[in-house]
Parts: structure tokens; C-alpha cells; sequence
């Protein structure tokens, strides 16, 4: 089965203080599904945000009044009871897999607090997202010894495909 790349990443939001690289972003999401073996076709979005709409989201779906880095909405849980569970697909329809949400303005304080650039940060945040959708979690240690070693290959292999270059950089005032 040859996997493509999907059609529509479909990505939401800005930030009037961040440019981003959506054609980079979709790239990021598409290399991912592709390198976890999703359904040829399958549909990630990308939410990019802003502080007071991430704390709405964290305080609506996990119960936390504050703002987060990266939130993921998996569409094919149907044991979690932060999203209603996926209706089902119509024959010949790609799989909506789920949604992440990115605060954007927590990604560059995140990347100027590690001193790293913010599109690596933001690719950081994007993997970690991501698999997070695909069923992958790090709240137990087994499971956080089968995700901490695929995020880190997907970020490499992203990096080596050059995809942080210029994917987030803050406007000029």
C-alpha cells in the first residue's frame, strides 16, 4: 500500500504575532502519519492559537485554568470522554483522525526559556501532538518508553528534512 500525502491538512488560527509556514506544517503532519503507517489519506488539523483560547480549551476538556502548550483531540478514542466519539466514515471518505491544538505564544516562551530556534520548538510541539492523536501517551513509564523513542526519531527525521527552517518566526512590530 503506497501511502500519500494528504490532500487537505486542514490548519486553523493564526497569531497576529507569529508567522507560520503552513506548507512546513502540513509537511511536518504528513511525514509523521506517514512514518506511524496511518490510513493512506487520513486527516490531521492543526489548530494554532493564542493563550486565552488554549486555557479555555485545557480548562473545557482536561479541567486546568491555564494555558498549555499543545493539546491533542483524538477523533478514533472512543474511550475518551474529551471528545465525542467519531462518527463513522463513509466508504471512500479519508479517516478524520483528530485535531491538535498549538499555543503558539507558549511555543516561542517555551523555545526562548531552552534557547532553541521556534520552529523547532513548534516541530517539537507538532510531533508530540501528533502521536499523542495516534493512541501514543507518557503518563505510565511503559508507555512513555514507547513514545519518548518515536517522537525522537520523528523529530530527527523532520530535521533532517529541514522542516523547522523558517516554519515559525515572530513578526516585526
Amino acid at each position: 500500500m503506497n501511502w500519500r500525502l494528504p490532500e487537505y491538512v486542514p490548519i486553523r488560527g493564526t497569531h497576529r504575532g507569529f508567522r507560520i509556514h503552513r506548507a512546513r506544517l502540513r509537511e511536518i503532519v504528513a511525514a509523521c502519519l506517514e512514518a506511524e503507517k496511518a490510513p493512506p489519506g487520513a486527516v490531521l488539523g492543526v489548530l494554532l492559537c493564542g493563550d486565552r483560547q488554549m486555557r479555555r480549551l485545557n480548562r473545557e476538556f482536561r479541567g486546568k485554568d491555564r494555558t498549555t502548550d499543545v493539546l491533542s483531540f483524538s477523533d478514533t478514542d472512543s474511550d475518551s470522554d474529551s471528545v465525542d466519539a467519531a462518527p463513522p466514515i463513509p466508504d471512500g471518505e479519508p479517516p478524520m483522525l483528530g485535531e491538535i491544538a498549538i499555543s503558539l505564544p507558549q511555543c516561542a516562551r517555551q523555545a526562548d526559556e531552552q534557547g532553541v530556534p521556534y520552529g523547532r520548538e513548534l516541530l517539537r510541539l507538532v510531533v508530540h501532538g501528533v502521536l499523542h492523536v495516534l493512541g501514543y501517551d507518557h503518563i505510565e513509564a511503559a508507555d512513555r518508553a514507547r513514545m519518548e523513542p518515536r517522537e525522537r526519531d520523528l523529530r530527527l527525521r523532520c530535521r533532517r528534512r529541514g522542516f523547522e527552517v523558517e516554519l515559525m518566526e515572530r513578526r516585526e512590530s
